[in-house]
């Protein structure tokens, strides 16, 4: 883990602190392969800010009433508002599957296209997901994506 926590911290850093543009990356890999762990670990180890999309109060609890018609502009918009109001220097958001679930596979595309490039953050945002993996966001990461997204394997942690 020792390794692999230097290895994400170092990459991350790059894309989400050094990056004057884009500042947005990714964490993505199967269901129980560590990511969550990471995450938690990345963000004690450099003072970053985790952020639990589905357990944290605020967030995912307050769209009961909206879901059906919660659209990928829309988090977009919610996600600007997280990392102006972040004063850590990476915001990680965990367990975005929730929302993203809902939504089909077109309206995924086309938030992580956006989100992907979102330019001038006031942090960087580190997304974790099992949703995607670096073959399908490679096309709307900057440079290619290989700085931007860190898949781990099937029980990587």
């Amino acid at each position: 883990m020792t390794d692999l926590l230097t290895h994400a911290g170092r990459q991350f850093t790059a894309c989400c602190v050094q990056e004057p543009r884009y500042r947005v990356a990714w964490l993505t890999g199967p269901p129980l392969s560590g990511k969550t762990t990471l995450a938690q670990r990345l963000c004690e180890h450099h003072g970053w800010h985790y952020l639990d999309y589905t357990g944290t109060p605020g967030y995912f609890d307050t769209l009961t009433d909206t879901i059906a018609t919660y659209r990928p502009d829309d988090l977009t918009a919610a996600l600007q508002s997280w990392c102006a109001g972040c004063a850590a220097p990476v915001l990680v958001v965990d367990e975005i599957d929730a929302v993203l679930a809902t939504w089909s596979h077109d309206q995924r595309t086309v938030w992580a296209n956006r989100v992907s490039r979102l330019p001038y953050l006031s942090c960087g945002v580190v997304l974790v997901t099992h949703l995607f993996t670096y073959t399908t966001l490679a096309t709307f990461l900057p440079d290619g994506g290989q700085r931007c997204c860190l898949t781990l394997p099937c029980e990587a942690v």
